[in-house]
Protein backbone atom coordinates (compact mmCIF):
# COMPACT_ATOMS: atom_id res chain seq x y z
CA UNK A 1 0.00 0.00 0.00
CA UNK A 2 3.16 2.50 0.49
CA UNK A 3 4.30 1.14 -2.19
CA UNK A 4 1.50 2.51 -4.07
CA UNK A 5 1.18 5.59 -3.08
CA UNK A 6 5.01 6.24 -3.57
CA UNK A 7 4.74 5.31 -7.28
CA UNK A 8 1.58 7.56 -7.51
CA UNK A 9 3.25 10.68 -5.34
CA UNK A 10 6.43 10.20 -8.38
CA UNK A 11 3.85 9.81 -10.80
CA UNK A 12 2.38 13.62 -9.98
CA UNK A 13 5.45 14.56 -10.01
CA UNK A 14 7.04 13.73 -12.41
CA UNK A 15 3.99 14.97 -14.65
CA UNK A 16 4.28 17.78 -13.32
CA UNK A 17 7.94 18.59 -14.42
CA UNK A 18 6.83 17.40 -17.84
CA UNK A 19 3.98 20.02 -17.90
CA UNK A 20 6.31 22.85 -16.70
CA UNK A 21 8.89 21.30 -19.22
CA UNK A 22 6.39 21.61 -21.96
CA UNK A 23 5.26 25.08 -20.68
CA UNK A 24 8.98 26.09 -20.73
CA UNK A 25 9.56 24.78 -24.59
CA UNK A 26 6.00 26.50 -25.66
CA UNK A 27 7.41 29.66 -23.97
CA UNK A 28 10.55 28.89 -25.99
CA UNK A 29 9.01 28.39 -29.37
CA UNK A 30 6.69 31.52 -28.76
CA UNK A 31 9.58 33.52 -28.32
CA UNK A 32 11.51 32.55 -31.18
CA UNK A 33 8.48 32.70 -33.23
CA UNK A 34 7.65 36.17 -32.00
CA UNK A 35 11.44 36.93 -32.70
CA UNK A 36 11.75 35.87 -36.14
CA UNK A 37 7.80 37.29 -36.65
CA UNK A 38 9.61 40.34 -35.53
CA UNK A 39 12.37 40.30 -37.68
CA UNK A 40 10.74 39.46 -40.45
CA UNK A 41 8.23 43.03 -39.77
CA UNK A 42 11.12 44.63 -39.71
CA UNK A 43 12.75 43.37 -42.69
CA UNK A 44 9.78 44.34 -44.41
CA UNK A 45 9.76 48.17 -43.13
CA UNK A 46 13.25 48.53 -43.67
CA UNK A 47 12.59 47.88 -47.34
CA UNK A 48 9.76 49.86 -47.84
CA UNK A 49 11.78 52.79 -46.32
CA UNK A 50 13.98 51.64 -49.22
CA UNK A 51 11.15 52.13 -51.44
CA UNK A 52 9.91 55.88 -50.52
CA UNK A 53 13.57 56.82 -50.02
CA UNK A 54 13.97 55.46 -53.78
CA UNK A 55 11.06 57.27 -54.90
CA UNK A 56 12.04 60.84 -53.45
CA UNK A 57 15.16 60.27 -54.84
CA UNK A 58 13.55 59.58 -58.25
CA UNK A 59 10.68 62.80 -57.45
CA UNK A 60 14.16 64.96 -56.56
CA UNK A 61 16.21 63.42 -59.67
CA UNK A 62 12.51 64.25 -62.12
CA UNK A 63 12.77 67.93 -60.70
CA UNK A 64 16.66 68.52 -60.90
CA UNK A 65 16.73 67.60 -64.87
CA UNK A 66 13.33 67.69 -65.88
CA UNK A 67 13.32 64.54 -68.37
CA UNK A 68 10.81 62.99 -69.65
CA UNK A 69 12.39 59.31 -68.35
CA UNK A 70 13.26 60.71 -65.06
CA UNK A 71 9.48 61.79 -64.39
CA UNK A 72 8.19 58.68 -65.75
CA UNK A 73 10.50 56.61 -62.84
CA UNK A 74 9.20 58.35 -60.47
CA UNK A 75 5.79 58.14 -61.31
CA UNK A 76 6.42 54.54 -61.71
CA UNK A 77 7.92 54.40 -57.91
CA UNK A 78 5.40 56.52 -56.37
CA UNK A 79 2.71 54.27 -57.42
CA UNK A 80 4.42 51.24 -55.56
CA UNK A 81 3.74 53.23 -52.07
CA UNK A 82 1.38 52.99 -49.51
CA UNK A 83 -1.13 55.74 -49.93
CA UNK A 84 -0.15 57.95 -47.76
CA UNK A 85 3.53 58.76 -48.70
CA UNK A 86 1.77 57.96 -52.27
CA UNK A 87 -0.83 61.01 -51.98
CA UNK A 88 2.19 63.60 -51.23
CA UNK A 89 4.61 62.56 -53.77
CA UNK A 90 2.24 62.27 -56.17
CA UNK A 91 0.78 66.16 -55.40
CA UNK A 92 4.82 67.24 -55.19
CA UNK A 93 5.19 65.51 -59.41
CA UNK A 94 1.71 66.63 -60.13
CA UNK A 95 3.58 70.32 -59.57
CA UNK A 96 5.98 69.50 -60.87
CA UNK A 97 3.88 68.42 -64.13
CA UNK A 98 2.43 71.76 -63.84
CA UNK A 99 5.01 73.64 -63.44
CA UNK A 100 6.60 72.17 -66.53
CA UNK A 101 3.84 73.19 -68.54
CA UNK A 102 3.75 76.37 -67.39
CA UNK A 103 7.45 77.26 -68.37
CA UNK A 104 6.94 74.91 -71.79
CA UNK A 105 4.57 78.03 -72.97
CA UNK A 106 6.66 80.80 -71.58
CA UNK A 107 9.73 79.20 -73.06
CA UNK A 108 7.77 79.44 -76.53
CA UNK A 109 6.63 82.96 -75.90
CA UNK A 110 10.02 84.10 -75.40
CA UNK A 111 11.41 82.41 -78.26
CA UNK A 112 9.01 83.61 -80.59
CA UNK A 113 9.42 87.32 -79.51
CA UNK A 114 13.25 86.73 -80.07
CA UNK A 115 12.66 85.36 -83.68
CA UNK A 116 11.13 89.03 -84.44
CA UNK A 117 12.42 91.25 -81.82
CA UNK A 118 9.67 94.02 -81.46
CA UNK A 119 8.18 96.10 -78.16
CA UNK A 120 4.81 94.08 -78.29
CA UNK A 121 6.93 90.54 -78.27
CA UNK A 122 9.46 91.91 -75.48
CA UNK A 123 5.94 93.03 -73.42
CA UNK A 124 4.47 89.19 -73.80
CA UNK A 125 7.35 87.74 -72.75
CA UNK A 126 7.86 89.98 -69.61
CA UNK A 127 3.42 89.19 -68.69
CA UNK A 128 4.23 85.46 -69.18
CA UNK A 129 7.28 85.39 -66.89
CA UNK A 130 5.30 86.96 -64.29
CA UNK A 131 2.80 84.06 -63.88
CA UNK A 132 5.49 81.62 -63.32
CA UNK A 133 5.06 81.57 -59.42
CA UNK A 134 6.38 78.21 -58.26
CA UNK A 135 8.78 78.65 -55.38
CA UNK A 136 11.49 76.48 -57.28
CA UNK A 137 10.95 79.13 -60.73
CA UNK A 138 14.05 81.61 -59.69
CA UNK A 139 16.65 80.07 -62.02
CA UNK A 140 14.06 79.46 -65.14
CA UNK A 141 12.95 83.27 -64.83
CA UNK A 142 16.50 84.61 -64.39
CA UNK A 143 17.22 82.62 -67.35
CA UNK A 144 14.37 83.49 -69.64
CA UNK A 145 14.73 87.45 -68.31
CA UNK A 146 18.63 87.41 -69.13
CA UNK A 147 17.08 86.43 -72.90
CA UNK A 148 14.57 88.93 -72.80
CA UNK A 149 16.58 92.03 -71.33
CA UNK A 150 19.33 91.38 -74.10
CA UNK A 151 16.12 91.41 -76.54
CA UNK A 152 15.25 94.61 -75.16
CA UNK A 153 19.02 96.14 -75.36
CA UNK A 154 18.78 94.39 -79.25
CA UNK A 155 15.79 96.30 -80.07
CA UNK A 156 16.94 99.96 -78.29
CA UNK A 157 20.37 99.29 -80.64
CA UNK A 158 17.82 98.66 -83.80
CA UNK A 159 16.01 101.71 -82.80
CA UNK A 160 18.67 103.78 -82.30
CA UNK A 161 20.37 103.03 -85.59
CA UNK A 162 17.13 103.70 -87.29
CA UNK A 163 16.99 106.57 -85.95
CA UNK A 164 20.72 107.41 -87.02
CA UNK A 165 19.64 106.10 -90.67
CA UNK A 166 16.66 108.37 -90.99
CA UNK A 167 18.64 111.63 -89.50
CA UNK A 168 21.25 110.22 -92.36
CA UNK A 169 18.38 110.17 -95.06
CA UNK A 170 17.28 113.27 -94.27
CA UNK A 171 20.76 115.15 -94.16
CA UNK A 172 21.03 114.01 -97.54
CA UNK A 173 17.75 114.13 -99.15
CA UNK A 174 17.48 115.68 -102.41
CA UNK A 175 20.71 115.67 -102.99
CA UNK A 176 23.12 114.42 -105.61
CA UNK A 177 25.81 112.33 -103.88
CA UNK A 178 29.16 110.82 -104.93
CA UNK A 179 32.11 108.67 -102.93
CA UNK A 180 35.67 108.85 -103.92
CA UNK A 181 37.23 105.68 -103.43
CA UNK A 182 41.09 104.72 -103.42
CA UNK A 183 42.77 101.77 -103.44
CA UNK A 184 45.86 100.27 -102.41
CA UNK A 185 47.18 102.38 -100.12
CA UNK A 186 48.71 103.86 -98.03
CA UNK A 187 51.72 105.55 -100.01
CA UNK A 188 53.82 107.30 -97.30
CA UNK A 189 54.74 109.46 -100.38
CA UNK A 190 51.49 110.13 -101.97
CA UNK A 191 48.77 109.45 -99.37
CA UNK A 192 49.50 112.44 -96.65
CA UNK A 193 49.25 114.91 -99.81
CA UNK A 194 46.11 113.36 -100.49
CA UNK A 195 44.80 113.52 -96.56
CA UNK A 196 45.76 117.57 -97.19
CA UNK A 197 43.98 118.31 -99.69
CA UNK A 198 40.38 116.82 -98.62
CA UNK A 199 41.32 118.69 -95.29
CA UNK A 200 41.46 122.05 -97.41
CA UNK A 201 38.34 121.04 -99.34
CA UNK A 202 36.57 119.68 -96.48
CA UNK A 203 35.39 116.79 -98.43
CA UNK A 204 35.38 113.21 -96.74
CA UNK A 205 36.63 109.88 -99.14
CA UNK A 206 37.22 106.32 -98.58
CA UNK A 207 40.25 104.54 -98.31
CA UNK A 208 40.35 100.62 -99.41
CA UNK A 209 44.02 99.83 -97.65
CA UNK A 210 45.57 96.36 -98.28
CA UNK A 211 46.55 95.05 -94.58
CA UNK A 212 50.35 94.89 -95.74
CA UNK A 213 50.37 98.44 -96.33
CA UNK A 214 48.69 99.40 -93.14
CA UNK A 215 51.16 97.59 -91.02
CA UNK A 216 53.93 99.49 -92.79
CA UNK A 217 52.45 103.01 -92.42
CA UNK A 218 50.19 102.69 -89.25
CA UNK A 219 50.11 106.33 -88.35
CA UNK A 220 48.59 106.95 -91.96
CA UNK A 221 46.03 104.95 -91.69
CA UNK A 222 45.21 105.91 -88.00
CA UNK A 223 45.12 109.87 -89.76
CA UNK A 224 43.20 108.83 -92.26
CA UNK A 225 40.24 108.27 -90.20
CA UNK A 226 41.07 110.99 -87.17
CA UNK A 227 40.56 113.51 -90.61
CA UNK A 228 37.20 112.16 -90.94
CA UNK A 229 37.80 109.25 -93.63
CA UNK A 230 36.29 106.33 -94.16
CA UNK A 231 39.08 102.98 -93.68
CA UNK A 232 38.25 99.63 -95.18
CA UNK A 233 39.93 96.39 -96.22
CA UNK A 234 41.38 95.49 -99.74
CA UNK A 235 42.61 92.35 -98.72
CA UNK A 236 46.28 91.84 -97.21
CA UNK A 237 47.79 91.51 -100.41
CA UNK A 238 45.59 92.05 -103.52
CA UNK A 239 45.74 88.55 -104.57
CA UNK A 240 42.77 87.20 -106.81
CA UNK A 241 40.41 85.73 -104.43
CA UNK A 242 38.59 83.54 -106.46
CA UNK A 243 41.41 82.02 -107.11
CA UNK A 244 42.45 81.47 -103.62
CA UNK A 245 41.12 78.43 -101.13
CA UNK A 246 38.45 79.06 -98.32
CA UNK A 247 40.90 79.35 -96.32
CA UNK A 248 42.69 81.80 -97.83
CA UNK A 249 39.84 83.74 -98.99
CA UNK A 250 38.82 84.51 -95.39
CA UNK A 251 42.55 85.03 -94.21
CA UNK A 252 42.96 87.98 -96.69
CA UNK A 253 40.06 89.12 -96.00
CA UNK A 254 40.00 88.96 -92.22
CA UNK A 255 43.47 89.80 -91.52
CA UNK A 256 43.36 93.40 -92.99
CA UNK A 257 39.80 94.21 -91.99
CA UNK A 258 41.51 93.20 -88.25
CA UNK A 259 44.13 95.32 -88.25
CA UNK A 260 42.90 98.59 -90.02
CA UNK A 261 39.90 98.59 -87.24
CA UNK A 262 42.32 97.86 -84.49
CA UNK A 263 44.43 101.11 -85.76
CA UNK A 264 41.72 102.98 -86.68
CA UNK A 265 39.45 102.00 -83.34
CA UNK A 266 36.35 102.16 -85.06
CA UNK A 267 34.48 99.14 -86.66
CA UNK A 268 34.25 99.48 -90.74
CA UNK A 269 32.27 97.14 -92.26
CA UNK A 270 32.99 97.19 -95.66
CA UNK A 271 35.45 95.50 -98.18
CA UNK A 272 36.66 95.77 -101.96
CA UNK A 273 37.44 92.93 -103.45
CA UNK A 274 40.50 93.31 -105.52
CA UNK A 275 40.20 93.36 -109.48
CA UNK A 276 36.36 93.60 -108.43
CA UNK A 277 36.61 89.87 -108.35
CA UNK A 278 34.73 88.01 -105.99
CA UNK A 279 31.63 84.36 -105.97
CA UNK A 280 29.55 83.37 -103.62
CA UNK A 281 32.48 81.47 -101.73
CA UNK A 282 34.58 84.56 -100.90
CA UNK A 283 31.39 86.29 -99.72
CA UNK A 284 30.47 83.69 -97.78
CA UNK A 285 33.77 83.88 -95.73
CA UNK A 286 32.83 87.34 -93.71
CA UNK A 287 30.46 89.16 -92.58
CA UNK A 288 31.31 92.15 -94.45
CA UNK A 289 29.73 93.93 -97.48
CA UNK A 290 31.60 93.94 -100.59
CA UNK A 291 32.06 97.28 -102.88
CA UNK A 292 33.20 98.19 -106.35
CA UNK A 293 31.82 101.02 -108.33
CA UNK A 294 29.99 102.56 -110.58
CA UNK A 295 33.11 104.40 -112.56
CA UNK A 296 37.04 103.39 -113.19
CA UNK A 297 38.83 106.08 -113.70
CA UNK A 298 41.53 103.81 -115.32
CA UNK A 299 43.97 105.97 -113.19
CA UNK A 300 46.75 103.15 -113.31
CA UNK A 301 46.56 103.36 -117.30
CA UNK A 302 47.95 106.74 -117.34
CA UNK A 303 50.91 108.75 -116.36
CA UNK A 304 49.30 112.15 -116.17
CA UNK A 305 46.37 113.72 -114.25
CA UNK A 306 43.95 115.35 -117.29
CA UNK A 307 42.36 111.92 -118.41
CA UNK A 308 41.92 111.33 -115.02
CA UNK A 309 39.92 114.11 -114.32
CA UNK A 310 38.32 113.79 -117.49
CA UNK A 311 36.99 110.23 -117.11
CA UNK A 312 35.39 111.47 -113.32
CA UNK A 313 33.67 114.51 -115.31
CA UNK A 314 32.18 112.32 -118.10
CA UNK A 315 30.54 109.43 -115.97
CA UNK A 316 30.24 111.00 -112.75
CA UNK A 317 26.20 110.46 -111.42
CA UNK A 318 24.45 110.80 -108.63
CA UNK A 319 25.11 107.98 -106.21
CA UNK A 320 28.70 106.89 -108.04
CA UNK A 321 31.52 104.97 -106.53
CA UNK A 322 34.50 106.54 -108.18
CA UNK A 323 37.32 104.45 -108.29
CA UNK A 324 40.83 105.60 -108.29
CA UNK A 325 44.66 104.97 -106.52
CA UNK A 326 46.32 106.69 -104.02
CA UNK A 327 49.68 105.09 -104.73
CA UNK A 328 49.74 106.97 -108.12
CA UNK A 329 50.97 111.08 -108.08
CA UNK A 330 48.77 111.78 -111.04
CA UNK A 331 45.89 110.78 -109.41
CA UNK A 332 46.55 112.57 -106.53
CA UNK A 333 47.09 115.67 -108.42
CA UNK A 334 44.15 114.80 -110.10
CA UNK A 335 41.63 115.18 -107.06
CA UNK A 336 41.92 118.92 -106.67
CA UNK A 337 40.13 119.61 -109.93
CA UNK A 338 37.85 117.01 -109.39
CA UNK A 339 36.64 118.45 -106.98
CA UNK A 340 36.36 121.72 -108.22
CA UNK A 341 34.39 120.00 -110.72
CA UNK A 342 32.03 118.10 -108.98
CA UNK A 343 30.92 120.70 -106.75
CA UNK A 344 30.28 122.63 -109.59
CA UNK A 345 27.68 120.19 -111.15
CA UNK A 346 26.11 120.06 -107.57
CA UNK A 347 27.51 117.25 -105.83
CA UNK A 348 27.73 116.31 -102.34
CA UNK A 349 30.90 114.10 -101.11
CA UNK A 350 30.41 111.09 -98.90
CA UNK A 351 31.92 108.56 -97.46
CA UNK A 352 30.88 104.93 -99.15
CA UNK A 353 29.15 104.00 -95.76
CA UNK A 354 27.05 107.09 -95.55
CA UNK A 355 25.93 106.95 -100.07
CA UNK A 356 24.36 103.42 -99.05
CA UNK A 357 22.41 104.26 -95.93
CA UNK A 358 21.52 107.40 -97.51
CA UNK A 359 20.36 104.62 -100.91
CA UNK A 360 19.86 100.97 -99.10
CA UNK A 361 19.78 102.15 -95.47
CA UNK A 362 23.03 100.88 -94.66
CA UNK A 363 25.19 98.15 -96.22
CA UNK A 364 24.26 94.61 -95.55
CA UNK A 365 26.69 91.79 -94.64
CA UNK A 366 27.61 89.52 -97.75
CA UNK A 367 26.10 91.98 -100.12
CA UNK A 368 27.74 93.60 -103.15
CA UNK A 369 27.45 97.06 -103.63
CA UNK A 370 28.06 99.04 -106.71
CA UNK A 371 26.41 102.25 -105.80
CA UNK A 372 23.97 103.78 -108.54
Amino acid sequence: MKQRRLKSKGAKKAFWKLTLLIGALLIVVAGVGTYYYDQGVQKQKIAYEKQVDEARNAKDKAYDSRKANDIEQAHKLIDKLHVKDKTSLDKSMSQLTNYLSEIDKVNQIVAKAHENISEEGIKSSEEALELLKAPYEKSDKEALAKQVNADKQILIERQKEAELIANVQNQYANKKLIALTFDDGPNPNTTPQLLKIFSDAQVPATFFALGKQAQACPQIIKEEADRGNEVASHTWDHKDLVTLSPDQQKQEIESANQLINKITGKNVTLFRPPYGSYNKSVLSQTNLSAVNWTVDTNDWRYRTSAPVVQNVSTYAHDGAIILMHDIHQWSVDAVPQIIKNLKAQGYTFVTVSTLLTVQDGGAKAQQVYFGR
